[in-house]
């Protein structure tokens, strides 16, 4: 028994670590994309569409792409070896997703909710907060789930920006 000890005590710290990151990247992830899912689906403003197109593409752009420029920049903010790093680049990873299927979710609300809100004086976040969140909750739930276990078996990146073993 005292081999299961002495594992758990060497690996606990670095589970604890990941638990930390990759929660934390998901509530991040979730809220921003909550946000721009909000932003896409109910805005109509000029070109729009061509902004919506843009931002499709990066859907397109491999993830390995970007290590170097990834790691210079985190290298400048001096974000290396920090969980921080691995927070923020968690979140970022997966918003293009999250966007292109809660803007999808989000346009299938009723215009009738919203506008009804409106004639309320709700805002803009009250209508997030009172419509979109309870109305969106599978797919959310859903989002998350897939977030957790991206962050959770992320191995590229914190072998990339945690170069020091502490």
């Amino acid at each position: 028994w005292e081999n299961y000890v002495f594992a758990l005590k060497l690996i606990l710290p670095y589970v604890a670590n990941t638990v930390v990151v990759a929660v934390s990247s998901t509530f991040g992830c979730l809220v921003i994309s909550i946000l721009a899912a909000y932003f896409f689906a109910r805005y109509r403003m000029p070109f729009s569409g061509l902004l919506w197109s843009a931002f499709l593409v990066l859907m397109l752009m491999p993830g390995v792409a970007n290590i170097v420029p990834l790691f210079s920049v985190l290298k400048n903010l001096n974000l290396l070896n920090t969980l921080w790093a691995l927070i923020i680049l968690g979140s970022a990873s997966g918003l293009v997703f999250s966007i292109y299927v809660l803007r999808n979710f989000i346009e299938e609300i009723p215009k009738d909710l919203f506008e009804a809100a409106e004639m309320d004086g709700a805002s803009h976040l009250q209508q997030i907060l009172n419509i979109v969140i309870p109305m969106s909750g599978s797919i959310l739930g859903t989002l998350a789930i897939l977030s957790f276990l991206h962050s959770w078996n992320d191995f590229l990146m914190p072998l990339i920006v945690l170069r020091d073993p502490e």
